[in-house]
């Protein structure tokens, strides 16, 4: 489900056990962030837990924004310039659960959040990287609780003579060499693609693609759906140029079972799916009425026969 500016307005707000007023967008398979703007910087805090968010960013000005829930996502990256520049107060951010695995994530994070104090990388594959916690430490010199695990000044001295040492400088080393290699990736996966049919947005697509018969028939589908996972593929599909498929309510018996029928929208081949469906029914209408025949006498036969037809 994409977060729209109703989504944000239809979403549960409370204050949180902490005493922070917060906006709660859990559990909606969101796949990404936008239309902040429309929250008005009314909240401390955001929860985005359980949704598909793959990449931090897209934030508005959000100045009074201090904690940012963001735990069972696909988080793999972090906008560090836009965090800084628009989240410039965030002191604590649960990121429990996600993909980040490269040590210059956590760079990007104490550069997008100077102000820090509370941080949970717990069960992402970065946490079982060599010297993780001490390189945390040290590039965020306000951190106060590190994964559930308050942090001491024992480590932070620790933390302080590996960056000084020569294993320190080597660790920095890999970690730029890592930085470069995941910019270039992200520059690579954001390369246009062309796909026939396929808009830069389900939005765009579903203006050049369908008419207005279908689009009538995309609208309706939208308002009825049942479920978030319903609407994703909808926009998914319509993103592609792919009529999305309809569910009709009337049904086959086959075998003493009823089944929905589906119409995918690919044309021509959808159509002769349907007339031999509709073949089906006939031959098993017919076979029906002829065993029902069976049993009569020859007058009832030809009567029975004269009003089928």
């Amino acid at each position: 489900m994409r977060l729209s500016a109703d989504v944000l307005s239809m979403s549960e707000q409370r204050t949180n056990p902490l005493g922070e007023r917060e906006l709660v967008l859990r559990g909606l398979a969101i796949p990404a962030i936008e239309h902040l703007a429309a929250t008005r910087d009314l909240f401390d805090a955001i929860d985005f837990a359980d949704n598909r968010i793959i990449r931090l960013e897209n934030f508005p000005r959000l100045l009074r924004l201090g904690s940012l829930f963001v735990s069972g996502n696909l988080l793999e990256s972090i906008d560090a310039k836009n965090l800084v520049t628009n989240v410039p107060n965030l002191k604590n951010l649960v990121l429990t659960d996600n993909r980040i695995s490269g040590l210059h994530e956590v760079t990007n994070i104490a550069t997008a959040c100077p102000k820090l104090e509370h941080l949970t990388l717990y069960r992402n594959p970065v946490t079982r990287r060599q010297h993780y916690r001490l390189y945390a430490i040290h590039k965020l010199p306000n951190l106060k609780v590190l994964d559930f695990v308050k942090v001491k000044q024992v480590e932070r001295d620790r933390a302080t003579r590996l960056a000084m040492s020569a294993a320190g400088a080597a660790l920095e080393g890999d970690v730029k060499l890592e930085a470069r290699e995941a910019a270039k990736n992200n520059k690579d996966h954001h390369k246009n693609t062309f796909n026939p049919g396929e808009g830069k947005s389900a939005q765009e697509s579903f203006v050049t693609n369908f008419t207005p018969e279908q689009k009538a028939i995309i609208r309706d589908m939208i308002a009825n759906a049942t479920s978030p996972a319903e609407i994703e593929r909808i926009e998914a599909s319509v993103k592609k140029g792919i009529f999305p498929g309809v569910v009709r309510n009337d049904t086959i018996t086959e075998n003493g079972v009823n089944k929905k029928t589906t119409i995918t929208g690919d044309g021509d081949k959808d159509k002769d799916e349907i007339k031999e469906k509709d073949e089906i029914k006939e031959k098993q209408k017919r076979k029906k009425n002829s065993t029902a025949d069976e049993g009569l006498s020859p007058a009832k036969r030809t009567r029975s026969q004269t009003n089928s037809k």
